[in-house]
């Protein structure tokens, strides 16, 4: 990409969930992405896999076949929508079709559409592939490929087409047929002639190399058979004759035959030891070859015997062993035809005759086929029309698409089921999570993702029918998920309605709703106490367990003895229940205060005053639930599966509820009968509430007692003091 100059179009932008986006409403909108500044855009690259997507537009778009869809390359589509088309109006999502007033009037198409145009003037996608591949099928279609029915009649042609197919396999020409390149014909040609070279040294220098004519290669393969493990035999040999003592050590040990003892014995089970026994040199070491050798080599130390040994060295039929010094004379005997051999050129064409080797050596191979191929190049105009008008049909169908998808995210803050990278609906844990991707490896993606604030829960989706697998990731944007945790199962439904079993493998929690923060103080404050009270719980029990282990030694001991009597210390009970006297005082003085100060409330105060605590609690868990919630961003999510999103896409709190629907009943609902089966049948219900009503009513009694008291004492207080006014008042009148 490279600076972008301002562009003088008036564009259109939209916002949805705060961020702004180009419009790309109809095919004017289209026709100007052109002109956008790339800074602009949402996405500056995406993959031609893991959307859902129409692959054959997303493989002509992708123009260097990198498996990516660049800025470059979507600027080239719709520059090449503008070169043909006049009016973008027909550009609508799904209709793989145009009209041929859409196109300009100079149009280097418009005689190709004008064949494939149907009675009321639309070309259709289908009647250019249809064209396409009838074309495809012709022996001269353009593609720079022969295929046998191209030599037509032509014979030195056709058998070079052949011998090629047949040597280098060819590759698919565009209807599917193996057909030869023209790189292929100048590497067959080099070919041809290094094997006929390898052929003619053969010839010239036949006695070296096949010292016994035609059964040398038969005797070569007799002695590359066993040519190894002779070596091996005369290296431990040399070795025995150095250490005598060590010779035994050279031979296969008691334990290895055991270990092989232990199976079913073959012919060959014993293939790993050596040819024959190592014993300590007494004279010059030999391999034997008729007897005392290794069961699994017998027979082929008899081929080395009879099909090399003894005919290239002229030995006697029966000879039984041989000396290292004669398995030297025999290597030197076919180091010749090694040589030859080693020499052989690679593939199938040293397999073809040396009389067709010399035919194609007097043929100029690329001048035989320069005519076919110059027919062929001559079509190739026609192909690229051809090919053209499946693009424009795709491009009026899907490029709006496309663009929708990448220049902004406008399917995407639109709700709509034609967004590429969804990749369909999970049903889990009582929600529906429209918001899914597929993704590679959980593992790696979630190390970026995290990034994104979201609560993604990642399944492992497998469908019995095919045993087809997959995996995706769920953002939940609504509901709680005290109840989500890995190996919980649900079901997808991918875009095509397929159901698949998913098992969640991974979660990245982070917050969810607003609800989940405001119930989340308490629920974290119920799990401490249920935690503290199974840790007090567990720790009693282990306690009594100990006692009553350590008891038991003592209960023998103990049975015969009188069981002393503690002698009752007042003092420490007098202590104990004054403590707990005083610990029952604050409670309760704590709790007449607070009382008192509700009591004193006007009677419209007091739900403010509960609402007030209620928010006091809660509010720090909403407001940093609320800030994350906004930061929540589809980027990292996107840019973890190999997309460039150059947006901060956001999620909002709106959006991800829009994203994830929670259950509801339908209108009109209503609950009938009583569960049977509810917990104490309401009677666990009515206990709580009853305790709580005894509560209320204790602290207001508490509380109007209070007052009481305190207006006797002041009641108290006022008497003496109007008793000393009255005795003072004759005082005065004296």
């Amino acid at each position: 990409m490279t600076t972008e100059k301002k562009s003088q179009t008036r564009f259109n932008f939209f916002r949805a969930g705060g961020v702004e986006q180009l419009s790309v409403a109809d095919g004017n909108d289209l026709a100007a992405v052109s002109e956008l500044d790339p800074k602009l855009w949402v996405a500056l690259s995406m993959p031609t896999e893991g959307v859902d997507f129409d692959a054959r537009t997303l493989a002509l778009v992708d123009s260097d076949k990198d498996g990516r869809i660049r800025v470059p390359e979507i600027r080239a589509a719709v520059a090449f929508a503008r070169e043909h088309f006049a009016d973008f109006s027909s550009f609508f999502p799904g209709k793989t079709s145009f009209p041929l007033s859409a196109l300009k009037k100079d149009s280097p198409l418009a005689a190709t559409a004008a064949t494939l145009a149907d009675a009321d003037g639309n070309v259709a996608l289908e009647a250019a592939r249809k064209a396409a591949a009838d074309f495809a099928a012709r022996p001269f279609n353009g593609d720079g490929l022969l295929t046998p029915a191209s030599a037509e009649g032509d014979a030195v042609a056709a058998a070079l087409i052949a011998d090629v197919l047949a040597v280098r396999g060819g590759v698919p020409d565009d209807a599917g047929v193996p057909a030869v390149s023209p790189a292929d014909a100048e590497a067959f040609a080099a070919e041809a002639a290094a094997a006929l070279a390898w052929r003619e040294k053969a010839e010239a220098d036949a006695d070296a190399i096949f010292p016994l004519g035609e059964k040398t290669a038969a005797a070569f393969a007799a002695i590359e058979a066993v040519r190894a493990k002779v070596e091996d035999f005369f290296a431990r040999s040399r070795l025995a004759a150095y250490e005598p003592a060590n010779a035994e050590k050279l031979n296969a040990s008691a334990d290895d035959v055991a270990l092989l003892a232990r199976g079913a014995l073959t012919p060959a089970a014993s293939a790993a030891f050596p040819l024959a026994r190592i014993a300590a040199a007494t004279g010059v070491p030999a391999l034997p070859l008729e007897s005392g050798v290794n069961p699994a080599w017998a027979d082929a130390l008899r081929a080395l015997r009879d099909a090399a040994l003894v005919p290239a060295l002229e030995l006697p039929v029966k000879t039984d062993s041989m000396t290292e010094t004669r398995w030297h004379e025999l290597l030197a005997k076919f180091s010749a035809h090694a040589a030859w051999s080693a020499a052989k050129p690679q593939g199938k064409i040293a397999d073809l005759p040396v009389a067709r080797l010399r035919e194609i050596a007097g043929t100029d191979v690329a001048a035989a086929l320069a005519p076919l191929f110059a027919r062929d190049a001559a079509e190739a105009p026609t192909r690229r029309a051809l090919e053209d008008a499946e693009r424009l049909c795709l491009y009026s169908g899907h490029l709006t698409s496309l663009l929708r998808n990448y220049v902004s995210f406008a399917d995407f803050y639109a709700l709509s089921p034609d967004t590429i990278f969804l990749a369909g609906r999970l049903f889990l844990d009582g929600r529906e999570c429209a918001l899914c991707v597929r993704v590679k490896d959980a593992a790696s993606h979630a190390a970026l993702a995290a990034k994104s604030e979201c609560f993604i829960a990642y399944c492992k989706c497998t469908r019995k029918s095919d045993g087809a697998t997959m995996t995706i990731a769920a953002v939940l944007g609504d509901g709680d998920a005290d109840s989500l945790s890995v190996g919980r199962n649900g079901v997808f439904v991918d875009k095509r309605g397929n159901d698949w079993d998913a098992t969640v493998e991974k979660i990245l929690e982070q917050p969810i709703s607003l609800r989940q923060a405001v119930w989340a103080p308490y629920r974290k404050l119920v799990r401490f106490v249920e935690t503290q009270i199974a840790n007090f719980a567990a720790a009693r029990e282990k306690k009594v367990d100990a006692d009553l282990s350590g008891g038991v030694g003592k209960v023998a001991a103990t049975a015969d003895a009188p069981a002393a009597k503690p002698a009752f210390d007042i003092g420490k009970f007098v202590g104990i229940f004054a403590a707990i006297g005083l610990a029952l005082g604050a409670i309760g003085a704590a709790l007449a205060a607070l009382g008192t100060a509700f009591l004193a409330l006007a009677w419209w105060q007091m739900p403010l005053a509960l609402l007030g605590v209620l928010v006091l609690i809660s509010a720090p868990s909403v407001v940093i639930t609320a800030m994350k919630l906004r930061r929540r961003s589809l980027g990292p999510i996107l840019d973890a599966n190999s997309w460039a999103i150059n947006a901060h896409t956001k999620i909002n709190i709106a959006l991800g509820k829009a994203y994830t629907s929670m259950p509801s009943k339908p209108k009109g609902s209503k609950l009938v009968g009583r569960d049977p089966y509810g917990e104490g049948c309401g009677k666990t219900r009515g206990i709580v509430v009853a305790l709580l009503v005894l509560l209320a009513v204790g602290i207001v009694a508490g509380v109007l007692l209070k007052r009481r008291l305190d207006a006797d004492a002041a009641a108290a207080e006022a008497v003496p003091a109007q008793t000393e006014e009255v005795s003072a008042a004759p005082e005065l009148n004296k």
